[in-house]
């Protein structure tokens, strides 16, 4: 079936709209909503607009997100600092904190950020790569709130906790990765409900720790994600490893608390979030032109490897979302018929014409 396609500079124009329709602030709204659309544009619509209606603007309207936040910052070194949300919409906070890393770095090599207090900022990459531009190396984690099953439990324990690192090439796409630290983003489990599709076995378990392959058991029955790796033999204690990494940059270095240990509104799992961010300036260590050079040499060195049969490129990370970028600036971005539908209703209900 052949999906209606939207302008993405339309798309960021009409979630801006609603968003200011909320209360938001003109300029708040347009940071989250180039947020917003810039995973749609990377092909990741698991952290898009898919969420505006049903995650963010419930949230805000039910009270769960500050509109208005008073975010503040502390620091007690040149290089690092900790920002407190005040519970304010994720994609501002994590703008304004990666924006703090990347001016430390400006000034002293490198920036470190831990933010406490904030909510869910949708895809880990955007702020990572706003590091790019400044030749810079940009970092973003999150925790997320306990979705996932630690090895041997049968409760939820910690978070899918993305990692995401942006480097920067000369002629080729930048490094970029992306990944949750469980099997799968909890994302793609609420964009296999909205198609009508089962999961793989693999990715997720019920509320007894037994392997399902039903997205409702995740969210609505108690269930939850794997780990990264989600067998032993195939190394869930590093996902599981990983996720608790994450949980100590971002929960335990900002001051806050582990998820596990948060009390949470009901009707609101997933919300609450702490973040860490870094920056680091290339030219404290190589001059700018030498090190990007490097990186096309190994990109390409990974191009020229050999390939089985049937595979006609090797990807590095970052590079097929540069390339589904890339298209759909020219030929729009495809929205699912249910997404378009929920942005047309909450369209509706806040006076937004729905004008894609």
């Amino acid at each position: 079936m052949e999906q209606e396609r939207v302008d993405s500079g339309q798309l960021i124009g009409f979630t801006t709209r609603i968003l200011e329709k909320l209360g938001v602030t003109p300029q708040d709204a347009a940071i989250a909503a180039d947020a917003i659309v810039s995973a749609d544009l990377r092909g990741v619509e698991s952290h898009g607009v898919a969420h505006l209606a049903q995650f963010y603007v419930q949230r805000i309207q039910k009270g769960f997100i500050n509109i208005h936040p008073n975010i503040t910052i502390s620091s007690q070194a040149p290089a690092t600092a900790i920002i407190d949300g005040d519970n304010g919409i994720g994609f501002v906070v994590g703008h304004r904190a990666m924006s703090e890393a990347i001016e430390r770095a400006g000034k002293v090599g490198v920036g470190l950020v831990a933010v406490r207090n904030s909510t869910h900022f949708g895809a880990s990459a955007y702020y990572a790569m706003m590091a790019l531009p400044h030749d810079m190396i940009g970092l973003a984690m999150s925790s997320t709130g306990p979705i996932v099953f630690p090895p041997g439990s049968k409760a939820r324990g910690v978070g899918t906790n993305p990692i995401s690192l942006a480097v920067p090439a000369g002629v080729e796409s930048a490094f970029v990765l992306d990944m949750a630290t469980s099997v799968v983003a909890g994302g793609k489990v609420s964009e296999a409900m909205r198609k009508g599709l089962p999961l793989p076995a693999g990715w997720a378990v019920d509320n007894q720790g037994g392997i399902t392959t039903d997205p409702r058991a995740v969210f609505a029955g108690g269930g939850g994600l794997l780990p990264l790796g989600g067998t032993p033999e195939l190394g869930v204690y590093k996902g599981f490893a990983l996720a608790v990494a994450v949980e100590i940059l971002c929960n335990i270095l900002s001051g806050s608390v582990a998820g596990l240990l948060q009390t949470v509104e009901p009707g609101a799992a997933g919300n609450k979030c702490d973040h860490f961010f870094g920056a680091i300036r290339i030219d404290g260590f190589l001059p700018v032109d030498t090190f990007k050079a490097k990186m096309d040499e190994l990109i390409q060195a990974y191009h020229a490897l050999p390939k089985v049969e049937g595979v006609a490129n090797i990807f590095l990370a970052g590079e097929m979302e540069a390339a589904t970028e890339r298209a759909r600036r020219t030929e729009g971005i495809p929205l699912h018929e249910k997404v378009s539908a929920s942005l047309r209703e909450i369209g509706q209900q806040l006076g937004v014409p729905y004008d894609l």
